[in-house]
C-alpha cells in the first residue's frame, strides 16, 4: 500500500506604505540589530555567519506568550532593495517556511511588501498557520512602518538644523541603534 501526499506551497502577502526613504527602510531590515526595537516582538538578534549580501540570523521573540528561537538564511538584492529569507531547523509539521521583503518607491511613500510561503506535512494546519502569519505579518510591517518613519523625521530635522545627516546605516562598518518606538499593534 503507498500513500501519496500532495505538496501544497501556501503563499500570504502583506502590504504597508511607510513615509520614508526605501533605502532607510532597506538599511532597518537588513541590520538586524535594530529588530529589538523596531517590532516589539523580537527580544534577540543576532547574525551568525556571512555578511551584508547574505547570512545566518538567529533570533529570538516572544510568541503565544512564550520565548521561541528562529534560525534563518537571509539573502540581499541591495540595488533592488529585496530581501529573501527561509527558515532552517524547522520542525513538523512544517517543511518549509520563507518569504521575501520588497520594497519600492511609490507617490513620495514606500511601499513595503512582505510575502510569505510554506509548506505542512499536516493540511489540516495550514488555516492555523495562514492565520498566525496573518497576524504577526501586519503586526511587523506596521512597527517596522513606526521605526522607519520616527527615524527619517529625526534625520530630516537633523539636517533641517543645519548639520549634515549621517551616513545611511548600511554604509557603515558598526550597528546604530534606532529609537525605541513601542508600535501601535492593530487587531484585525
Amino acid at each position: 500500500m503507498s500513500v501519496t501526499t500532495q505538496e501544497t506551497t501556501r503563499r500570504t502577502t502583506h502590504r504597508i506604505s511607510i513615509d520614508a526613504p526605501a533605502e532607510l527602510i532597506f538599511s532597518m531590515l537588513r541590520d538586524s540589530s535594530h529588530w529589538p526595537y523596531l517590532d516589539g516582538l523580537t527580544v534577540y538578534a543576532e547574525r551568525v555567519t556571512g555578511d551584508d549580501s547574505g547570512h545566518e540570523l538567529r533570533t529570538s521573540v516572544v510568541s503565544n506568550g512564550s520565548l521561541s528561537s528562529s534560525h534563518c538564511w537571509r539573502v540581499f538584492d541591495a540595488p533592488g532593495l529585496r530581501a529573501e529569507f527561509q527558515q532552517l531547523d524547522l520542525e513538523p509539521p512544517l517543511r518549509l517556511l520563507g518569504g521575501a521583503w520588497e520594497i519600492r518607491s511609490a507617490d513620495g511613500l514606500s511601499e513595503v511588501t512582505l510575502n510569505h510561503y510554506f509548506e505542512l506535512d499536516d493540511d489540516y494546519l495550514a488555516e492555523r498557520i495562514t492565520a498566525i502569519i496573518g497576524d504577526y505579518g501586519p503586526r511587523e510591517l506596521e512597527a517596522l512602518r513606526a521605526s522607519c518613519e520616527r527615524f527619517a523625521m529625526l534625520l530630516q530635522h537633523h539636517t533641517a538644523q543645519g548639520q549634515s545627516a549621517p551616513e545611511p546605516v548600511a554604509a557603515r562598518s558598526t550597528a546604530v541603534r534606532a529609537p525605541v518606538v513601542q508600535p501601535a499593534v492593530k487587531e484585525a
